[in-house]
């Protein structure tokens, strides 16, 4: 291994924010800041992939960052946090080209590039942090860029700044509550074991748990990290913020919030229940089924609803994302790795259908569905990927979310959980539903009136718009087909989860500087 390889971690992190000062330092060049900042976005794209490539090929990679306390501070790669890296870069990269003709120039200069590498880092810091405070300060990092980023100006933008500001207000209070809640959690957490490392915290509760003098309040705790956690992801009760923030927000931000940002919330369920809160799962594992069913059933309700082009796919990510907590609330190796094929496969699908939303809101003037219609006349490439996306979406053969679905009601079966599959495949039916209304109600039957609406937009779809859309559909199609390679990364990433003392191990025998 060379020198450079052993700084992979760190510079998925520090990069990024160092861009950020220097995008600051260039907003009065924004042909360098172009440049630069999509040739790093893609740099990280190809270091991502090293990293999870040394991962699979060498093992857990912990990184020593700092001094402080018994173990420091680390950053730790494993399967989960390095896949998560790649899914992450690689939305990044696509929605910054999209970016690029997408948002108002002067807003694309001034604040755009930098809060966009912020979140990057923000996003990359979550998922290779081995320490629970550090977690924190990531996520605070994450809120703060994404507000702002939401009330960025888009070309043509029919979203009045009003309508930004309201939503951002909302997504900014319940976040900052739900920050107050998990400070309060790890503080908690520092009293009891006296210690932020990860690992450490895991080997110190099950010591706890074995002799059996593990304090009460370390229940209450897991149940604020549910709380927390549950936040970040728009899991029912706590998702009320994400139908108003998605829609406002620029469509390539919706990608980024829709595609990575909620299945931050996702990967600390799995990465503190299941590595320091193992030895109560099995109180919590029915708490997160029947969220993660009630979560379905809201999402999915509330979607058939809307007339809102961006608002369905809102309320969509809600119920998609409650699949996903139901494979993580079933807790088997096969269960986990279903989780983790919808995570891949929604996250793709739906950052395609909101960047595709973008390209329609452009063509139509308007996010009303109900003022559109014959549009796979004038757009019929935009037509086609979104249906690509609305049928991986349904999970339709041959996309990736039909291998998702599957292998997730597989997974139930096979455990046993009849009823809580019957609950999931009875409102996948909604999800049929609504996808295939949208569709038809945009693209197919008779063009709009023009005298009442106007015409459509006669500027066609710019290539740096058509081509995150087309390799994201790509995507959705492969996987889909060739589903192999995805479905052996879950399960060996599955086993991972369930079986942490490699991951304590990696961590806890490091020498100490």
């Amino acid at each position: 291994m060379n020198s450079l390889d052993t700084h992979l971690p760190i510079i998925l992190i520090a990069t990024p924010i160092l861009m950020a000062s220097l995008m600051v330092l260039l907003r009065k060049q924004p042909g360098i800041q172009k440049v630069l900042s999509v040739s790093v976005s893609f740099v990280m794209f190809i270091v991502s992939i090293l990293l999870l490539l040394q991962v699979w090929n060498e093992g857990i990679q912990v990184y020593e960052l700092g001094e402080w306390a018994k173990y420091g501070i680390l950053l730790v790669a494993d399967l989960l946090s390095a896949g998560m890296v790649v899914l992450t870069t690689c939305i990044s990269f696509l929605s910054l080209i999209y970016s690029l003709d997408y948002i108002e120039k002067r807003s694309l200069s001034s604040t755009y590039y930098p809060l966009f590498s912020l979140l990057l880092a923000g996003l990359n810091g979550s998922f290779l942090t081995g320490d629970i405070f550090n977690l924190f300060v990531f996520f605070e990092i994450l809120l703060l860029s994404s507000c702002a980023l939401v009330i960025a100006n888009e070309h043509g933008g029919v979203t009045k700044s009003s309508d930004k500001m309201e939503a951002t207000f909302k997504y900014l209070v319940l976040n900052m509550l739900g920050s107050i809640v998990m400070l309060i959690a790890v503080a908690a957490l520092y009293a009891t074991t006296g210690t932020l490392n990860m690992a450490d915290i895991s080997v110190k509760l099950s010591e706890m748990s074995a002799a059996g003098t593990m304090p009460w309040h370390v229940f209450a705790i897991a149940l604020m990290f549910i709380v927390v956690f549950g936040n970040k992801a728009a899991i029912f009760p706590l998702h009320y913020w994400l139908p108003d923030v998605h829609p406002t927000a620029p469509s390539p931000i919706s990608a980024m919030l829709s595609g990575v940002l909620i299945k931050v919330g996702a990967y600390g369920m799995l990465r503190v229940f299941f590595l320091i809160f193992r030895d109560t799962l099995y109180i919590f594992q029915p708490v997160i089924i029947y969220l993660a069913l009630a979560t379905i059933i809201i999402g999915a309700i509330s979607a058939v609803a809307q007339t809102d082009v961006k608002r369905l796919l809102a309320y969509s990510s809600v119920s998609q994302i409650g699949y996903v907590f139901l494979g993580i609330g079933l807790g088997s190796v096969y269960a986990i790795a279903a989780a983790l094929i919808y995570l891949v496969n929604h996250a793709i699908a739906k950052s395609m259908l909101f960047l595709s939303s973008g390209a329609i809101i452009h063509h139509a003037g308007t996010r009303d569905m109900r003022k559109m219609g014959g549009m796979v006349d004038s757009s019929p490439m935009i037509a086609l990927l979104f249906l690509a996306g609305a049928m991986s979406i349904a999970g339709l053969p041959p996309t990736g979310g039909f291998i998702a679905k599957f292998v997730l009601f597989d997974a139930g079966i096979t455990g046993e959980y009849y009823f809580e599959i019957g609950i999931a495949l009875i409102f996948a039916i909604f999800t049929l539903f609504y996808m295939f209304r949208a569709w038809l109600l945009m693209f197919w039957g008779e063009k709009r009136d023009v005298n009442e609406h106007g015409e459509y937009s006669t500027h066609g779809t710019s290539p740096l718009i058509a081509l995150p859309i087309i390799v994201l559909a790509l995507g959705v199609v492969v996987f889909g087909l060739y589903a192999e390679p995805l479905i052996a990364f879950a399960s060996a990433t599955a086993n991972q989860i369930l079986d942490p003392q490699p991951y304590i191990e990696a961590v806890l025998t490091r020498v100490v500087r």
